[in-house]
């Protein structure tokens, strides 16, 4: 007979397995652009510069907002904030210079970006285990406001104190 999942292992499964399907598809996306299946296209190229440049600045400025703002800490992850500004400077990096020289070498459309998607990749396979040990804050207070206070299990109390902690302990 099998034993039935509690509902914070189901969302961690369904968060991870989420992030997993993400790595994949980047992984995908970067080998077909590096092995050429996906051409050099001038026009997706400058929408896809343009869309990338605004997008790492939001990954940039959404950081810096983690970091200074005191009732968003405790929700977000700054470990994946912290990993994930680092792609996003180096995209934003990449798009200024693509705009600024106008390179007419299609190789640098065929391995530049492609090793961010591929660095993005490690990432959301590395995050994808970790939170399945480590849960997001949001996750953890979203289950905690969902469940009733009589039907609490042992594991979710736990999850529940730690996190009590955690917050207590970074607010000071």
């Amino acid at each position: 007979m099998k034993k039935k999942l509690d509902e914070l292992t189901k969302a961690k499964l369904i968060y991870s397995g989420e992030l997993l399907v993400i790595a994949i598809i980047f992984l995908v996306i970067a080998i077909l652009k590096i092995t050429g299946v996906i051409p050099h296209n001038d026009v997706r190229s400058a929408i896809f510069t343009w869309v990338t440049l605004f997008g790492s600045s939001w990954a940039i400025i959404d950081f810096i907002w983690a970091l200074v703002s005191q009732t968003r800490r405790p929700k977000v992850s700054l470990l994946d904030k912290s990993l994930h500004v680092l792609a996003a400077i180096y995209i934003f990096g990449f798009d200024l210079f693509v705009l600024i020289t106008k390179p007419t070498d299609t190789t640098i459309y065929r391995f530049g970006l492609p090793i961010a998607i591929l660095y993005l990749c490690a990432c959301y396979i590395f995050e994808a285990v970790y939170h399945f040990y480590h849960p997001l804050p949001a996750l953890l207070n979203a289950i905690k406001e969902e469940e009733v206070p009589e039907v609490v299990d042992e594991q979710k109390a736990e999850f529940v104190e730690e996190q009590k902690e955690e917050n207590k302990d970074e607010i000071k």
